[in-house]
Formats: structure tokens, C-alpha cells, sequence
């Protein structure tokens, strides 16, 4: 069983347990983007062979039992495909690179045999590095300890470096085997049409492979230790060994190996990459790698004080999103994440609905280039589309890298059309959080039409007896629930049509009159099924939204009889048969709708809902806890919401249960992520609110009891309050996701979009909170923004960074640095309804506007104390009200000011400033 270190960054086993190996080696996975290795044992198991050949068919995946092996070796490159005779196209397993098999006196080394002194292998999730030691007894007692280190690198993508050292007595006989084993199969399957090794120096080996697929891979690797080494080749295993009395201690080997294929862009031998890395040691390659990843870190990091486990949940799944990210748009995601092949290394609606969102709030460009997979892969989109007698673009439930459909399960493939409108609102949202309006008028544009225009074939047209109105209608879908097979207007999937139509109109419009060629007729057509296709309700109960039709219909499930043993799914437990005729949900339907559209339902129709649904549903989805933990925080049901993020946090480390055995669940990561940053921080989407919103719920597992340090009017840093008399430490402390990092010197879009509406309860902010620096990174450098907030620190926004302090006054230097002092802060008020925002946004902001327009850019410009004037006056008037304001350049089209009310504590402002709004101007000047 594995822990977390006592530094928040490691994931630790101590003692090696052989049944559950293979869960830690897919938890553990190493990679680059480019290149992915499991983390499997260098010197592997003699009686666990992985060249065991093998039929595996279609199933239902949540009850399909896997082969018991002791070990499940995984090398990937994204995009190398093969086909498998019975599952279709599929990622291919690579042949395993990283062995090493170290011998003292003649004595194997082997994991389940050895006994140990010490065994702990440590995941360091800050630096992407794998370390192994071990110490045991030699056949006469005497120590031996090895340390094993492994890393993917980073600055190098398709480089791996490892290093062992043995400490052994003086004069023992060490023996050491390193090379590349090429018997793998993938699935059961050998898609490697054609193996050859060559030695290509003293201490080099390169082998030369061709897939069934056509792709052509070099594996280069070379040994640096000293001594003679030999070659030994047997069938489609090379390896160098070397042999010699130790004479000090410790002996180290180092082992690189390169990876390279004909797919690649730019195309370079796999020998290159070794070369240009030959003048430099391991540490040296090590510390650039590091380099890279605690950069990473800088802009995602969620901290979590107070609960351990949590803390180490979180960055496992941080870790693994920008592990598996490509940067290359030809591939995007696989449903294990690259770290097995159990989802055959497709791209399924994970992509847009739990993928995407991460790397929308921490890093857009690489959004962008997750997005442009579904962009690039239209054409494959369009021939699933004609392949069912379809125009336009239909996308593949399970996606290879040209598009194409691949699922050999055909209730899956034919009805599980929602995939098509997940695109859609994918590069919606990709449009919305980067503000990027251009960005749906090129060729993502191209999708949305094409998908539309398939949409509007796919639907049937209905017609009571006694009316004259036709009806559209989706008949024959499967929404997220997959154990209701084929059912008449899923909810949701009418819903995500319905927005990927009106998308589609919208960009046609709005779009150059040449852009695309949409006629007026298609335009209408589109409008006029996107604004009548139907949501389901309850006959009785108007508010209960339906899952589909026939909901009502199907029969009980019956589990206090038929769901014996809750540890495993209902699935492995009942016929495929009764499953599809019963009122049983594998996870979220109509639940998962009201969390991308929580805006169009009240809170008693969500209430409505989770009462329903909850008792019914499986939960034999990954996919499953994180959206009732979203839901759970809106209704807050804290403690639902705290039991359903302990049940995914669980999915993958609890390595006894099996956890990423197969590989981990990388939609759950996504999910986790989603849980901490929009359910428990209650940060709203772009394609929620315009104005980033904060409106966090923390259940009473996070809350602590933190008071006011000595000699100052609020509470420790980063506390977040409940309830007026209620302090409790913020779960959610380093917030750094929470603003994309916009593109610099360009317009960013309406300038409600920089500022951010924080909902009760109010969270404060300290000056030692440097990830807020991030947080507020959307204000480019002709932009600033000033959050003011109860307490003794502020921030002011200048070229993109943060400036924060304590001092008694406020001021806007020369270097551009608003400074702010809210150390007058009151005691917190009874907080307003959530509902209830003061009307200060709508008259502080007109008199404002008029204030400005009547002043060119050059003139006298109205000082900041005339502007905190006003909003003093204002804000006084409401019990519990503080002003966000920003500044910002009202060439690019945004507002000069705009001032927005929170729900926050009543607060004193003192600014004195000269040049308020043309400071926007020289920032941008200086920023060319």
C-alpha cells in the first residue's frame, strides 16, 4: 500500500507486495508528453512473461476481468496505432526499454523472491523522477543496497535516463544485464511486424522495428559504466552485460535511451538525441528536467492545508495531467493517460468534458492544442458521417489519431452521438476562457458547421394526432448513462445538441460572408431545431427533469437483492440484459448536464434531480463522484460532496483494490481537479459567468479553527469564513488556476472578463500568497485590475504581476504598481443572499463612463481619488459591499472602469493617485 511523504510531493511504497505491482506501476508512469513508460521494475519477474499471446474481446468495460500478472509492462508513443484483430485500431506497446538485472556472486536480484531490509520506491511528483532503494542480505549475509533512479525527461522529450549504483562489499563479483526486449504484445496482440538490433558501439544498442501500422521505431541506448561489456541476443531480446569484481563502492551504471519514429516532426535519428546530450552527466540532465516541471508547477499547484491525503490526491492527478499532455494537435489524450493500454489508446468525450478545463485554467496553449486534435481530425469526423449515410461531421465515440471510429462494441459506437456535440462545446469553451473570439471564426469554425449540418440529418420530426406543429426529436441515443442503451430525447444530449447548433449559427454569422458557405436556410434550420428540441419532464413533477422518454418506463433495479457485493460494479453482478432494462445509471446523466448548464436550472430543480437519480446510480463510472461532488457543493451537501471526493481520490491510489493497475483514470484526474477548483473554490466557467466567479463551499472536514494573529483585524493568511462567526482555513489555498494566461499585447475581449466577482464566503488573501500572482495573470500589460478584498494586504496588477502590501496608504508609482491599503477593513456583516447583488455596477459605472468620455486619451483624466470617491459613496450604502476595480484601455474596445459589487464585508478605501486611467496607456507603450 502506498502513502504520501510527509513533503506533500511523493508518492511512497514501503515493503514490495507482489499483488499490487501492477496498480503501481501504472500510478507511477513516467513521461514526457512525447514518451511514456510504466514504472515497472528494471529486472521484471522470470516467471511473468509479457509475450503471452492472447484473445481479447469487446466488452462492457466496467465488467471485464483483466489477466492476473504479476507485472504489465507499457512503453507508448502517442499516435503509433496498430490494428488488433477484435478491438480495432489501438495504441501499441513498445518494447521495453528500461531493464537492468543486477547479479552479486551469482545471486539474482528479483522483487519477489529477495528478502529485503528495505524496499521504497518514491514517485516525485515536483521533479517527475522515480526512485527505488533497496538493501538485502547476500547469500552470506552481508549487505547489498541498490538505489535505482529513472526520469523521462522533460527538456528532452524523447530521452529517458536512468542510473543504478550497487554498495557491495570489496571483492564481490558483480554481473549486470541491460539492454531492450522486443517479445511484447499489446492486448494480447504482436503488432511489431519487423525487430532488428544492431550493436552500434562497445556500450551502444540500437533496435530498428516496423509496426503493423506502418510506423517505422528506432530505440537507441547506450551504457556508461566502466569495464568490458559483450552482447547477448536471444530472438527479439539484446542486451550488454558486463562483469568484474568490485574494487569501490559504490558501482554505478548509467543507462539513456532514445526513442524516436517515422511520425515525428521534425524527423531525426534516435542516436541524435543521445549525442546531444553525450557532454553532459546524469545530474546535469536531471536538474534541466526538474527545471522544467517545477516551472509547471508554478502555474497549477493546488495547495491543501490541513488534510494530507487530500494535498497528495491532487497533485497524483495534477501530475498525470501534464505528464500525458502532447504538444503536438495530430493526437490528443488517451483514456488511461499513456499509462496502459486497457482503453486501446483512444480519445474519448474525456477530452472535452473533464480534460480540457485543467489546461483552460492553467496553461491555454496548451488547451489549444488539446482543442485543434478535433479541429485536424474533422476529415475523419466526416467519413464516420458518411460511413452511417450522413452529411457533415460525426465524431467517433472512440477516437484513433485520424478520427476514425474504432469501438467494437456497437451500442457504444452507433448511439453514443453526444460525443459529436462535446466537440462543440469544447472549442466553445476553449473560445470563451482564452477570450479569443477569432478563434471559432477559422477553422475550428469549420467544425461547428460540419457538425451541424449532420445534427440537422440526425434528427427525426414527430407529430401528435391533434396538432399541426411538427416536433424535433433525438431517437436512439445513449447519453453519458450507458446502461440505458437506446432511449428517445436523452436530456442531455438534447441539450448539447441544442448548444452546438446555436453555435454553429452564431459563427456563421458572424463570420466574414465568404468564411463558410452556410446559407440563410441552413442558419434557420439550425435555430429552429436548437430552440424546439425538448427537455423531458415528469409528468407530475414539472420540476424533475427526465433522463430520456422512457425513463419511467424501465424497471427497478432491485439492488438489496441483486448487488450482493457493493466492492464490485452492478455490472459484473447482472446480466447485460437486465442492466439495459433497468432503472440503474453507470453515472451522472441529467446531474452532468446541470453542471455544465447550472444557470438554466434552479436550485430546486437540481435538488429535484439528485434526489431521484442518486438512489439509482451505479456509480461504476470513474467519471461518476466528481460530478455529484460539483453538484453536492451547489446544493451544499457538504458532506456528500466530501464523500464523493475521498471515492475519487481513491480511484487510482488505493493501489490494494486494484487502482491504476491498468492505467490510470485520467478523466477522474481532470475530475479531481474540477472538484477542488469549481466545486470546493466555486470558480464558474467562461461559459457560465462572464466575470469570473468565486463562490466556494468547503465541507467541515477542511474547516479549522484558525484566529487573528496578534495586532492585526483579520485572520491567519488564506482563511475563508462560512459564516459571520465561523473562521475556517481554506482548503484551496495556492489558487493559481484560476485565470488563464492570456496572450500579451492584444486585446483581450470585454474587460468584465479581468475582473473577478467573489461570491460569499469571502476568501482573504496575504501578501505571502504569491500564487495569486498567477491567478491574475489575465491582465495583460494595458490592463490593470485592483481586487480589493477585506484584510490587511491588496493587490495591484502591473504587466502581469502581482504587487502586494500592508501599507497605510495607496499609490500608483512610476513603475507601474497600484498599491491599496484595506487595513480598515470592518467586522464582517451578515452576508447578503447569493442572489442579491447591489445595483453599485450599473449607476457607479455609467457616472464613471460619462467621467471619461468627456476627457481625451491625453487630457486631464479624472484622478483615482475622485474614482474611490465615488465608490466609497456607493458602496456605503449596502451592508456588506466592496468594489473591484478596473483600469484598462478603452482603445481595444473594452470599458474604461468598470466597478463590480461582491458579496463581500463593508470596507474603507483611501487611494490617492494622480493618472488613473492613462497609466493604462504607458503600460502599454512600454510593452511595445
Amino acid at each position: 500500500m502506498i502513502h504520501g511523504g510527509d513533503d506533500g510531493w511523493t508518492l511512497v511504497e514501503d515493503g514490495f507486495r507482489v499483488e499490487e505491482n501492477r496498480a503501481i506501476e501504472g500510478l507511477f508512469t513516467l513521461g514526457s508528453g512525447y514518451l511514456h513508460v510504466r514504472g515497472s521494475l528494471e529486472e521484471h519477474f522470470d516467471d511473468d512473461p509479457q509475450d503471452v499471446s492472447f484473445t481479447r474481446t469487446p466488452a462492457n468495460v466496467t465488467s471485464e476481468v483483466f489477466r492476473a500478472t504479476k507485472a504489465k509492462w507499457g512503453a507508448y508513443v502517442p499516435g503509433v496505432f496498430g490494428n488488433h484483430p477484435t478491438l480495432g485500431n489501438e495504441l501499441i506497446h513498445l518494447p521495453c526499454f528500461v531493464t537492468i538485472l543486477p547479479c552479486v556472486d551469482g545471486g539474482r536480484i528479483r522483487a519477489d523472491l529477495s528478502e529485503y531490509r528495505v524496499f521504497r520506491r518514491t514517485l516525485h511528483l515536483d521533479i517527475a523522477t522515480l526512485r527505488r532503494e533497496v538493501e538485502l542480505a547476500n547469500f552470506d549475509g552481508t549487505p547489498v543496497r541498490i538505489c535505482f533512479e529513472r526520469f523521462v525527461s522533460a527538456a528532452r522529450p524523447h530521452l529517458c535516463v536512468q542510473r543504478v549504483s550497487l554498495e557491495v562489499q570489496p571483492g564481490r563479483l558483480v554481473h549486470v544485464q541491460a539492454g531492450i526486449d522486443a517479445d511484447v504484445r499489446t492486448n494480447g496482440f504482436d503488432h511489431l511486424a519487423d525487430v532488428r538490433f544492431e550493436r552500434t558501439a562497445e556500450k551502444a544498442l540500437r533496435c530498428d522495428l516496423d509496426t503493423d501500422g506502418g510506423t517505422h521505431v528506432r530505440i537507441a541506448t547506450e551504457l556508461r559504466a566502466a569495464g568490458a561489456f559483450s552482447l547477448d541476443t536471444s530472438g527479439r531480446r539484446a542486451s550488454l552485460i558486463t562483469q568484474a569484481r568490485s574494487e569501490t563502492s559504490p558501482l554505478t551504471l548509467e543507462k539513456r535511451t532514445a526513442v524516436t519514429t517515422s511520425r515525428d516532426l521534425p524527423n531525426r535519428d534516435a542516436g541524435d538525441f543521445l549525442t546531444d546530450a553525450a557532454d553532459l552527466t546524469f545530474d546535469q540532465l536531471h536538474a534541466e528536467h526538474a527545471a522544467v516541471w517545477r516551472q509547471r508547477w508554478q502555474d497549477c499547484d493546488v495547495e491543501i492545508e490541513g488534510d494530507a491525503d487530500s494535498q497528495i490526491a491532487i497533485r497524483t492527478a495534477i501530475y498525470h495531467l501534464l505528464r500525458c499532455h502532447v504538444d503536438d494537435p495530430r493526437v490528443a489524450i488517451d483514456g488511461k493517460g499513456y499509462s496502459g493500454d486497457a482503453y486501446w489508446g483512444r480519445f474519448f468525450w474525456d477530452t472535452e468534458m473533464l480534460l480540457l478545463p485543467f489546461y483552460l485554467y492553467s496553461d491555454p496553449r496548451k488547451a489549444r492544442t488539446l482543442a485543434d486534435f478535433r479541429v485536424q481530425s474533422l476529415p475523419g469526423a466526416m467519413r464516420n458521417a458518411k460511413r452511417y449515410g450522413y452529411a457533415g461531421a460525426r465524431y467517433a465515440w472512440e477516437s484513433d489519431a485520424a478520427g476514425d471510429e474504432c469501438c467494437p462494441n456497437w451500442q457504444y459506437a452507433d448511439h453514443e452521438v453526444h460525443v459529436t456535440a462535446d466537440v462543440a462545446y469544447g472549442l466553445a469553451h476553449c473560445a470563451a476562457a482564452t477570450s479569443d473570439a477569432d478563434y471559432l471564426s477559422g477553422p475550428a469554425g469549420n467544425v461547428l458547421i460540419e457538425t451541424a449540418r449532420y445534427w440537422v440529418q440526425r434528427i427525426d420530426w414527430t407529430q401528435a394526432p391533434e396538432s399541426a406543429t411538427r416536433t424535433p426529436v433525438l431517437l436512439g441515443v445513449m447519453g453519458p448513462d450507458e446502461y440505458t442503451p437506446i432511449s428517445s430525447n436523452n436530456a442531455y444530449t438534447n441539450r448539447m445538441v441544442a448548444f452546438a447548433l446555436d453555435q454553429a449559427a452564431r459563427t456563421a454569422e458572424r463570420s466574414p460572408s465568404r468564411a463558410f458557405a452556410v446559407s440563410a436556410e441552413e442558419i434557420a434550420a439550425w435555430r429552429d431545431v436548437a430552440a424546439r428540441l425538448p427537455i423531458p419532464r415528469h409528468p407530475r413533477r414539472p420540476e424533475l427533469v427526465l433522463q430520456c422518454d422512457e425513463f419511467l418506463s424501465l424497471a427497478e433495479p432491485d439492488f438489496d437483492r441483486r448487488w450482493k457485493d457493493r466492492s464490485r460494479t452492478f455490472a459484473s453482478q447482472v446480466s447485460q440484459e437486465r442492466l439495459y432494462r433497468s432503472k440503474c445509471l453507470k453515472q451522472a446523466d441529467v446531474l452532468m448536464l446541470m453542471a455544465l448548464f447550472p444557470n438554466e436550472f434552479s436550485d430546486q430543480q437540481v435538488r429535484a434531480a439528485w434526489d431521484y437519480y442518486l438512489p439509482y446510480t451505479t456509480h461504476d463510472s470513474s467519471l461518476s463522484p466528481g460530478v455529484h461532488a460539483l453538484i453536492a457543493c451547489r446544493l451544499g451537501l457538504l458532506d456528500e460532496a466530501w464523500r464523493f471526493w475521498r471515492q475519487a481520490c481513491a480511484i487510482d491510489l488505493d493501489t490494494q483494490h486494484g487502482g491504476a493497475s491498468e492505467g490510470v483514470h485520467i478523466a477522474n484526474c481532470g475530475a479531481i481537479w474540477q472538484m477542488a477548483i469549481f466545486g470546493f473554490a466555486g470558480l464558474r466557467s467562461a461559459l457560465q459567468r462572464d466575470i469570473p466567479t468565486l463562490s466556494p463551499r468547503l465541507p467541515q472536514q477542511c474547516y479549522g479553527t484558525e484566529r487573528p494573529r496578534p495586532g492585526t483585524s483579520s485572520p491567519n493568511p488564506l482563511t475563508m469564513y462560512s459564516t459571520p462567526s465561523a473562521p475556517s482555513t481554506i482548503p484551496i489555498r495556492r489558487v493559481s488556476t484560476l485565470m488563464p494566461v492570456l496572450p500579451r499585447n492584444r486585446p483581450i475581449g470585454k474587460a468584465s472578463r479581468n475582473t473577478i466577482h467573489a461570491e460569499n464566503p469571502i476568501v482573504t488573501i496575504s501578501a505571502t500568497n504569491t500564487a495569486v500572482c498567477s491567478m491574475l495573470r489575465a491582465c495583460s500589460p494595458h490592463r490593470m485590475m485592483v481586487l480589493i478584498v477585506p484584510g490587511p494586504a491588496s493587490i495591484g496588477v502591473a504587466r502581469g504581476t502581482i504587487a502586494m502590501s500592508s501599507r497605510d496608504d495607496a499609490s500608483l508609482s512610476s513603475s507601474g504598481v497600484m498599491r491599496a491599503d484595506l487595513g480598515r477593513a470592518r467586522t464582517m456583516s451578515s452576508a447578503m443572499s447569493r442572489n442579491s447583488t447591489p445595483p453599485i455596477t450599473r449607476k457607479l459605472g455609467t457616472r464613471i463612463e460619462n467621467s471619461i468620455s468627456r476627457n481625451p486619451p491625453n487630457a486631464s483624466e479624472p484622478s483615482m481619488t475622485s474614482v474611490v470617491a465615488i465608490a466609497e459613496r456607493r458602496a456605503a450604502r449596502f451592508r456588506s459591499a466592496a468594489v473591484q476595480v478596473l483600469v484598462s484601455d478603452r482603445n481595444n474596445g473594452a470599458a474604461p472602469i468598470g466597478f463590480r459589487a461582491t458579496n463581500s464585508v463593508r470596507s474603507c478605501l483611501s487611494v490617492t493617485a494622480s493618472s488613473g486611467i492613462s497609466f493604462a496607456h504607458r503600460l502599454r507603450s512600454r510593452a511595445g
